[in-house]
């Protein structure tokens, strides 16, 4: 009796462990899911040359990093949007992706086309990522990245250059026209001459010159009272765009020193004509004299003889 109890309580005891080790397993395979959020996001991008020039497709670069490192993402749409329109992409401005990995990274190349009247500077563009977890959980996110527009800087002029001669030491006016033709304000328009012999006291300012319109800036330039001859040197108009790039127009000036003349006195016409008319007037003067005293003579005489005869 006892060895049958006893083999009865090993069996009941193997029984109760198996229910355990059973349950345990059990367990084990009821662990929740992940719940953690994936994040997709947008850690780098780049304009190719730094902006986007109207008229003109930029290819631009835009990295993604699935920040989460357990769970990969998939079924991924990407889609990029202007609100104000100036800038849009060459097609539809969407991009598929099948996935990425935990902690992984994918780079959208697409090329973007800013318009004709797109404002310069800095504009804001979204960027927008719908996906699926492993579990097919649906997310969204978004990011904003920032280019820049970079209007066509384009300056015409007329006007720069010197009179065919100069003389010494005289003051030389010249007045430079210039005109803003591109679509972005210039500023710091200046003119730098650089002339031997002929002195125009530094640096000319134009200033500001808005897109399409137009500005004069003159020089005075002191003719060297020391030199003679040709000579000749180069004008440097200088300006900025909106964002302060430097650029440069350089233009060959060239002219001839002449002597200054000299200063001759010179008599009035009528006195070259009659160079001696003071000797014609002394000449009247003693003849107009010498014909007073004729003539009182002659009255004196014929009176004396009147009363001579009256005598008689």
């Amino acid at each position: 009796m006892k060895k049958i109890l006893s083999v009865l309580l090993s069996a009941l005891l193997c029984l109760c462990f198996c229910i355990t080790a059973y349950a345990s397993d059990g367990e084990e395979e009821q662990e929740p899911a992940d719940a953690s959020t994936p994040r997709l996001m947008v850690t780098a991008y780049e304009a190719e040359n730094g902006s986007v020039t109207p008229g003109e497709s930029t290819a631009v670069k835009i990295k993604f990093k699935n920040q989460s490192q357990s769970k990969a993402v998939k079924n991924i749409k990407l889609a990029i949007n202007d609100e104000s329109g100036d800038i849009r992409p060459d097609g539809m401005g969407t991009q598929y992706v099948k996935s990425i990995k935990a902690g992984g990274t994918y780079t959208w190349e697409l090329n973007l086309t800013a318009s004709a009247a797109a404002q310069p500077g800095e504009h804001q563009l979204s960027v927008s990522c719908e996906y699926e977890d492993e579990y097919y959980n649906s997310y969204s996110a978004g990011d904003i990245i920032r280019l820049s527009v970079h209007q066509t800087v384009s300056l015409d002029y007329d006007g720069a250059r010197l009179p065919v001669k100069v003389t010494q030491g005289d003051t030389v006016t010249v007045l430079v026209n210039l005109m803003n033709t591109g679509k972005t304000d210039l500023r710091n328009c200046r003119l730098a001459y650089e002339v031997e012999g002929l002195n125009a006291g530094g640096i000319v300012f134009a200033g500001e010159i808005p897109a399409g319109e137009s500005t004069e800036a003159g020089a005075n330039f002191q003719v060297s009272s020391e030199m003679l001859g040709e000579t000749g040197g180069t004008v440097s108009i200088i300006y900025e765009d909106a964002y302060g790039e430097e650029y440069t127009k350089t233009e060959t000036l060239s002219t001839t020193i002449v002597e200054k003349p000299e200063i001759i006195s010179e008599e009035p016409e009528e006195e070259k004509k009659n160079p001696q008319w003071w000797a014609f007037l002394a000449v009247g003067a003693a003849a107009g004299g010498a014909a007073g005293a004729g003539i009182y003579a002659a009255i004196t005489s014929s009176k004396a003889r009147r009363e001579d005869e009256l005598r008689l």
